[in-house]
């Protein structure tokens, strides 16, 4: 057994091992003394105890950081002898996809999350003032947990977690190269990164959006902590500005989701209510409902009840999207599923861990919670903001129990069918949903806590609505829109957009400050009509007119929406001319190059024109690859994808080919029946993508520079192969040109090679492509914008108000203040 491996660097891998089981070991020490400090009833201990779990925490960051560090040195350095390097990187990954490769598999995105949580409780250790020991005993309890999904290590016979530093020859020892102490040598790259994620939205999407999951951990914690020390109301100010800033952040991180599946998958649009995009919108929709009834609570001392519900529910939520995710079981419904890493019963752990005794203390102090018994006023904001609460808390069971589905089949033994279209089955109800919320957070605006001016709330009423109607005819006419249920929809989000700004204009005078719920309901507004508008009058303007059959895996649908291109052949499509004008069929760039004329009618004279470069590579594990390229106007997007293109290896392989030799010395030149070769050099090559390289082997090849009569170059580098007493021939094919080239020998006392030369018809190049434009998709991106800013102005005047009290407590008679 080899014990010595050649070439491989051990210390950063030891360094960030040793550093996984100190961030494990001190989030436990921090917990324990930050959990003592919570309940001791004496002064002296809770310090002493507060700043051992202080300590704890720091220790356990920087170890944190330390795992980070490391980890992005060895994939940066392209060390694969670390089995997730070589699995999620590659030497011809640049830089920012480098950093993607970071939190592809599963163990780097828990690293990302720790990170994140590790950050928000640092800042809380700074910032918090009341209920800080508990609060961040529960964020080092979420620490070890996630920790522990890193260790990696054997306890009691079970693998707990999965480390990033494990070595390629632990995890593939069977592999009869691990035998050999020089396997790095014949390890030349690593399998690369997901196509599907090489993407720039997939450098920032992830981070932001497992912020936002670390973020919903604060309310989370401060709900909890208030079970557990039995103050049940203090908790409900002070963890404002922290859901909101969950809220805009979760929400971001989402948002940055839909536009990456807009941009990189080719089903045609933003959202198509795949699980693991479910798995993220459902917490969310659930801490919004837990923002409005803690606004509710701080007002009137209503729902509070509810906001303990809502907010333990969304990192309950949060942990059960986890196990979704990465256990494997929606591995057949969704494309953005981990695999399981064999860390089902862990992740089962982790979520019961923490949810049971969270509802169990909830049950418990349940009717020691504080409400009031009277019923509220039907005119009053309250209680119109506590039936919004219960529609959100709808929308979310519904789209978790059908998200489920694979969960229940497995559980209980059942076969109940995914909804086989997804976006027509939730679109039925959630449509419904949305109605009920524009209409609710327009209206409610103009009613009072406690109580509300009748007639005034009357007469504002009316005017929205005398507004409304008729804009909404108009719109409704002017769209040809023919659906109820669409015109329903429409005119909710238009009586959003009007109310609120008539509530931001003339209610507020424009006074930004108190603008953020007006602001957000805006946003939400549009947003509906941005959905509405792009995804009811999205139009296919690409249309099977020749009629091709494309194939058994086009459905009939896809067969009538997909056009097919032939190379330099115009096509006419709606009103642009289209042209496919070639391709860039070359690692890392898989682009074919797609030009789009709009003519004049009267004078035939071009009034645009514009080039797209749809990305597709037909991968041998995966299939065909496709990217979108989209043209961006004021009103809409012109959006192309490519659904086929001819595999070039299998059409060079099939072409039959009639070499014919040619003696040439170096600058010599030959022709074809459509070009001319120039032999530039011949030389010893030590690296090459055509031929693993092994110790002892010695290749030669002739560096061949082509030139078409229209002035094109290309060059080709046929290589002679001699290893051991064998010798390969490794031809260059030059597809365009139907050139194949051989170095069939190589005869050193005359300098001259004896190169082989095939001329074959090249086959026909095209692509297959499908062109959809989508109407005012711009209303979209911006109201989710706008919905976004409104949490912002939310958070930051909370925060101001927060401060604004505590100064004034400040300047009171210690005698008057009142201890949290």
């Amino acid at each position: 057994m080899v014990e010595n491996f050649e070439g491989e660097h051990l210390l950063f891998g030891q360094l960030g091992q040793l550093s996984v089981y100190t961030a494990f070991v001190f989030a436990l020490i921090a917990a324990i003394a930050f959990f003592i400090s919570s309940f001791s009833n004496n002064e002296l201990n809770q310090k002493l105890w507060r700043r051992a779990g202080y300590v704890a925490f720091f220790i356990q960051g920087a170890a944190i950081l330390s795992i980070v560090v490391n980890l992005y040195i060895i994939i940066h350095s392209h060390y694969f002898e670390y089995y997730y390097a070589w699995q999620h990187s590659s030497k011809a990954l640049p830089m920012n996809y480098l950093l993607s490769c970071f939190w592809e598999g599963q163990e780097g995105s828990f690293l990302l999350w720790m990170f994140w949580t590790s950050v928000l409780g640092i800042v809380l250790i700074f910032t918090l003032k009341e209920f800080q020991a508990g609060v961040l005993s529960v964020f080092a309890v979420v620490q070890g947990f996630l920790s522990s999904m890193l260790l990696g290590t054997y306890i009691f016979g079970y693998k707990v977690g999965s480390t990033p530093f494990a070595l390629l020859r632990h995890e593939m020892g069977n592999a009869p190269i691990f035998q050999r102490a020089d396997y790095l040598s014949f390890i030349q790259d690593g399998n690369g990164l997901n196509p599907l994620l090489q993407n720039y939205w997939m450098v920032i999407h992830p981070p932001i959006l497992f912020l936002g999951f670390a973020s919903t951990l604060v309310p989370f914690s401060f709900a909890l902590s208030g079970l557990m020390n039995r103050k049940f109301t203090f908790w409900t100010k002070p963890v404002m500005p922290w859901a909101l800033f969950s809220a805009a952040i979760l929400g971001t991180g989402i948002m940055m989701g839909g536009a990456w599946a807009y941009e990189a998958l080719t089903f045609g649009g933003y959202w198509a209510w795949d699980p693991v995009e479910n798995a993220s919108l459902v917490p969310w929709l659930t801490l919004i409902a837990g923002v409005h009834t803690a606004l509710v609570f701080n007002k009137t001392g209503r729902s509070l009840r509810m906001t303990y519900v809502f907010f333990l529910l969304t990192f309950i939520l949060i942990l059960y999207s986890t196990f979704l995710t990465r256990s494997g079981i929606l591995g057949d419904t969704s494309v953005h599923a981990f695999t399981d890493l064999g860390m089902s019963g862990q992740l089962v752990f982790y979520m019961a861990g923490l949810s049971i005794p969270a509802i169990i203390l909830l049950l418990v102090y349940w009717r020691r919670i504080p409400s009031i018994k009277k019923e509220e006023n039907l005119l009053s904001r309250e209680f119109w903001i506590f039936i919004g609460s219960l529609i959100f808390l709808l929308s979310s069971l519904h789209i978790a129990f059908n998200t489920s589905l694979p969960v229940w089949n497995k559980v209980f033994g059942t076969n109940l069918a995914v909804p086989s279209d997804a976006v027509m089955f939730y679109n039925k109800v959630q449509l419904w949903a949305g109605v009920f919320i524009a209409l609710l957070s327009a209206s409610a605006l103009y009613l009072k806590f406690k109580s509300s001016n009748a007639m005034q709330f009357r007469n504002r009423i009316l005017l929205l609505l005398g507004i409304t109607i008729p804009l909404t005819a108009v719109i409704a006419i002017a769209g040809k829109f023919d659906l109820v249920s669409n015109i329903i929809l429409l005119f909710a989000a238009i009586f959003g957009v009007i109310a609120n700004l008539y509530y931001f204009f003339i209610v507020l005078s424009g006074n930004w400050k108190l603008s953020g719920a007006a602001v957000a309901h805006l946003g939400f507004a549009l947003t509906l009509i941005g959905i509405l508008i792009s995804s009811a009058k999205k139009e296919t303007i690409s249309f099977n007119s020749a009629g091709v059959n494309f194939g058994k895996e086009f459905s009939e649908a896809a067969q009538r929406a997909n056009m097919l291109l032939y190379k330099n052949v115009p096509v006419k499509m709606d009103k642009y001319t289209v042209t496919y004008v070639g391709d860039s069929v070359s690692e890392p760039n898989y682009y074919y190059k797609v030009n789009y004329e709009v003519f004049d009618s009267a004078t035939g004279q071009i009034k645009d024109r514009f080039t797209l470069f749809p990305n597709a590579q037909i991968n041998p594990k995966m299939g065909l690859i496709a990217n979108p390229d989209t043209r961006h106007y004021l009103t809409k997007d012109l959006y192309t994808h490519v659904t086929s293109v001819p595999d070039k290896t299998k059409q060079q392989a099939s072409a039959q080919e009639e070499f014919k030799p040619y003696f040439l010395t170096k600058g010599d030149t030959i022709f074809t029946n459509n070009s001319y070769v120039i032999l530039e050099d011949i030389a010893r090559i030590t690296t090459s993508k055509k031929v693993e390289i092994q110790p002892g082997d010695l290749i030669v090849g002739a560096d061949l520079l082509v030139k078409t009569l229209e002035g094109q170059s290309f060059s080709a580098q046929p290589l002679f192969h001699i290893q051991g007493n064998r010798a390969n021939l490794i031809d260059d094919k030059l597809s365009e040109l139907g050139l194949t080239f051989r170095l069939n020998k190589i005869i050193p006392e005359e300098n001259k090679i004896e190169l082989h030369v095939a001329q074959t018809e090249p086959e026909p190049d095209f692509i297959v492509m499908t062109a959809i434009v989508f109407p005012y998709i711009n209303v979209l991106w911006l109201g989710i914008i706008i919905t976004i800013l409104g949490f912002v102005i939310s958070m930051v005047r909370t925060l101001q108000n927060r401060r604004s009290a505590q100064q004034i407590t400040a300047k009171r008679p210690v005698a008057e203040r009142v201890t949290l």
